[in-house]
């Protein structure tokens, strides 16, 4: 009967450990490509005073950017800085948003 000696035992532990990770960094990266190519298109609402906006997210979680407005400059609050009428907040298919 042969014994692994301590070492033998704990390279083969190490070597299993690495290709876990290795195996998980791979995982993750792939994860990461996909959701890349995934992304979303910019997307456009157009308010009834004719005032354009860029949207990102859904539902009641859609931020409005006046179509000029720089990143840090979103519009604060749920209605049209112009008119005054309601920035849509309901079910993403209940609105029309087009693709920028």
């Amino acid at each position: 009967m042969s014994r692994r000696s301590p070492s033998t035992s704990r390279r083969a532990g190490l070597a299993a450990a690495a290709f876990a990770i290795a195996g998980a960094v791979v995982a993750v990266r792939a994860r990461i490509r996909a959701r890349t190519r995934s992304a979303p298109e910019p997307q456009t609402y157009t308010c009834r005073c004719g005032a354009e906006y860029r949207v990102s997210g859904a539902d009641r979680h859609r931020v409005y950017w006046p179509a000029e407005a720089p990143a840090g400059a979103p519009v604060l609050g749920d209605s049209c800085p112009r008119c005054g009428a309601a920035l849509p907040a309901e079910h993403a298919s209940a609105v029309t948003v087009q693709p920028a």
